[in-house]
């Protein structure tokens, strides 16, 4: 869903996502591909819905108003040869941000090792007055390489018709990696790149660089059942910070028909901008 909130590294990822530290463009192994890797939907046969929730006490600096973010999804690779997947997600930032995103997001597998995505989002804000406002439909773009051996490569191409919302919503890509040594351990590693971040965050649509953020993750798998998460953020790219770093951690129940998901993202340099995330996805 995220982000300062959980993000791209501060658009919104998902719980899970969040709780390793955003590394998952080449894990996408849940509803959270519509939004990180398309392409990723199509990686295992499933039907599942998924609602999940995520507050940030204090948005942007320790005085900010809280960030209220609630998203529901649902992925379908049963039914036909392509994988489809629909979200819908609700912002509320007292009155500096509050809206809709819509996702709707397709997925083939071009053979038994690399997948195709695409995300077609309509995004629907009002942020500080009307003069701020987005009103926008963009698409990402991502690919995934799927290796028996237990690695997963992926990049991925973000807003890549441009939204004009270089804060939050920049053109952007990312580039991923994922390896699973033996089946209940993950080992994961992102690094993203921000095309656009403002010079001057004060002035959003004056010059711009390119910056970076690195994701670390690992998820690991106990008894069967409960899922540790530990991740790690060096954050560049956030138009609202010039480098912030994050510590992030979750816990889950999963089983054959039901997954239950925790997650937290603290800042290593602010006690306030901290994350807090729950999720329930339902398997069919």
């Amino acid at each position: 869903m995220t982000t300062a909130s959980p993000a791209l590294a501060w658009d919104f990822i998902g719980v899970r996502p969040m709780s390793m530290g955003g590394a998952h463009r080449a894990l996408v192994t849940g509803n959270d591909a519509i939004m990180l890797n398309p392409a990723g939907m199509s990686l295992f046969k499933r039907y599942s819905m998924e609602a999940q929730y995520l507050v940030k006490p204090d948005w942007s600096n320790e005085d900010g108003p809280a960030e209220h973010i609630f998203s529901t999804a649902v992925v379908d690779n049963q039914i036909a040869s392509f994988a489809t997947g629909l979200a819908y997600t609700r912002v509320e930032r007292g009155d500096s941000k509050k809206g809709n995103r819509y996702d709707m997001a397709f997925s083939y597998a071009l053979s038994n090792s690399l997948m195709f995505g695409t995300n077609i989002k309509y995004l629907n804000y009002d942020r500080d007055g009307k003069k701020d406002a987005v009103d926008a439909v963009t698409i990402d773009v991502g690919l995934l390489l799927h290796f028996d051996i237990g690695l997963n490569l992926g990049v991925v191409g973000y807003n890549l018709t441009n939204t004009a919302d270089y804060t939050e919503h920049p053109v952007s890509m990312a580039a991923a990696v994922m390896y699973s040594p033996f089946r209940s351990l993950e080992i994961a590693f992102d690094w993203f790149i921000n095309f656009q971040k403002p010079l001057d965050s004060t002035d959003p649509t004056g010059d711009k660089e390119t910056a970076y953020s690195y994701h670390f993750g690992v998820e690991y798998l106990l008894l069967g059942q409960f899922l540790l998460r530990a991740g790690y953020v060096v954050d560049q790219a956030n138009p609202l910070y010039d480098d912030e770093q994050y510590w992030t951690a979750g816990v889950g129940y999963i089983n054959k028909s039901i997954a239950v998901d925790f997650g937290y993202q603290g800042s290593v340099n602010n006690k306030w901008n901290n994350t807090f995330g729950v999720l329930i996805r339902l398997f069919m």
